[in-house]
């Protein structure tokens, strides 16, 4: 199959063009960072100026500005979109997965939350109303421009080689640097994502272009994990050990009074939970 991917030079990017490839997929490498033809990576400028001739089959929108964008960014990310819809166009490709995000859900929060694919979409960071704003535009644009699509949202996953807040995490643990903590972290629910789901998951929709079907679903390993567990789950993936300092309890009910620090302890401590029972039920 011939495979467009845009964010092809990103952290996940860059393993997932390795392994499509290996699967025997003709692979286009599109970046909006870099544009290198002896290495097959072009710009959106490339594709839609008709520089290159490549007729793809389907088109993976996984590039974003990043994940801290800031709100002068929320239009920057739209336009983004936009360029991979009017590169579709060029391509002759009609169909699209786009990666989107559980933050089109909203945040972490000390209440028990549970998302599925019909909960409310309350974005409160700009990157969680970007991607709200890109799945709107691919369902608009998608009867007008004569494509098929699904969009997958995900929450954080699991791989070392980023710059994410996780890539931390893997860091410390790795250098044997202790993590302090406290015993609420045992208690949370947090939704994440293997590497080893997502590209089973993507495999899957491979084998069939019909069921790139229009719709949406979410898409995340089945158990969600407390913040320690995950301490612990990171570890096993490394092989190494995490060393959890647990401080003492009333140290976290005095910070939590503080307003500066609420916001903090809610994105280490607090709960997103969502189903992927859609996707379960639908294709597995």
């Amino acid at each position: 199959m011939n495979i467009a991917l845009t964010g092809s030079s990103g952290s996940i990017g860059s393993i997932l063009v390795n392994d499509l490839k290996i699967a025997g997929h003709n692979v286009l490498c599109i970046s909006s960072s870099q544009s290198l033809q002896e290495e097959k990576i072009f710009s959106y400028k490339d594709v839609i100026s008709g520089k290159i001739s490549f007729k793809a089959d389907l088109i993976f929108h996984l590039a974003s500005i990043n994940s801290n964008l800031d709100e002068s960014q929320i239009d920057e990310e739209l336009n983004l979109c936009k360029s991979v819809i009017k590169s579709m166009e060029i391509m002759e490709c009609s169909n699209l997965i786009f990666f989107s995000s559980i933050k089109v859900y909203g945040e972490n929060s000390f209440g028990k939350n549970y998302f599925t694919e019909d909960s409310a979409l309350e974005p409160k960071s700009a990157y969680g109303v970007a991607k709200s704003k890109c799945e709107n535009l691919i369902t608009e644009m998608s009867s007008i421009s004569n494509f098929n699509y699904i969009i997958l949202r995900m929450p954080p996953i699991l791989i070392e080689n980023s710059i994410s807040n996780l890539a931390k995490l893997f860091f410390l643990i790795k250098k044997g640097i202790p993590i302090l903590s406290f015993r609420v972290g045992d208690q949370n629910e947090r939704s994440f994502l293997s590497y080893k789901l997502l590209f089973s998951s993507i495999k899957i929709l491979l084998e069939d272009k019909t069921k790139i079907n229009n719709e949406i679903f979410n898409l995340a390993d089945e158990e969600a994990v407390s913040t320690n567990n995950l301490f612990k789950k990171i570890g096993m993936m490394i092989h190494k050990e995490p060393k959890i300092i647990y401080l003492p309890n009333f140290i976290f009910n005095q910070m939590i009074k503080l307003n500066r620090l609420q916001l903090v302890l809610c994105q280490l401590y607090g709960n997103f939970n969502i189903s992927s029972e859609k996707f379960k039920n639908t294709f597995l």
